[in-house]
């Protein structure tokens, strides 16, 4: 088992480092984050020459003051190897996927203990949707065998800007004769 930082140039394979800032496109409202995890890829680049169960990818960089409304995946090339399903969360958890089936292409339903695509109620959820400090989104894979080389997976959430230092937003005299 082993972490596998997608969001650092270090990594064999990552062409740039990710910015923990938010997308200089970006004006106030909500964004989508969304990124690749091709375990073929990985494989030819060097990264390693298969998944073992258990490793853990680090996809999505959350920039700090984020509420994240919904995140998922959805696997759009079938991994290999035996019942391989993934958990996807915070510090490589399974509150947004939990079990997911990636043998197939499709996407990833919640799980037993998930909240994928569903937005945050406050309600049981075990989701913690503010992030405070930046995190990455994980994608742990758990594979029945060494078969594991090759499968493809669109990670993705939907973010609000929450921080004080949003572009856009200039105060105006008008603002300050009331």
């Amino acid at each position: 088992m082993a972490t596998y930082d997608l969001t650092a140039k270090s990594t064999t394979g990552v062409s740039a480092d990710s910015n923990t800032n938010f997308p200089a496109s970006v004006n106030p409202g909500a964004y989508v984050l969304e990124k690749e995890l091709d375990i073929a890829k990985l494989v030819a680049d060097g990264t390693f020459s298969n998944v073992t169960s258990g490793d853990i990818f680090q996809v999505l960089e959350i920039p700090a003051n984020t509420i994240v409304l919904t995140a998922g995946a959805n696997v759009t090339t079938a991994f290999t190897g035996g019942s391989a399903t993934a958990d996807i969360d915070f510090a490589a958890g399974d509150d947004i996927v939990d079990g997911g089936d990636i043998t197939s292409t499709g996407y990833l339903a919640a799980g037993s203990n998930g909240q994928a695509n569903i937005i945050n109620t406050g309600a049981a959820n075990t989701f913690t949707a503010l992030i405070e400090t930046a995190d990455t989104i994980d994608v742990k894979i758990a594979a029945t065998d060494t078969a594991c080389v090759s499968g493809v997976m669109r990670v993705y959430a939907v973010c609000l800007d929450v921080s004080s230092q949003q572009t856009g937003r200039d105060e105006v005299d008008r603002d300050l004769l009331a």
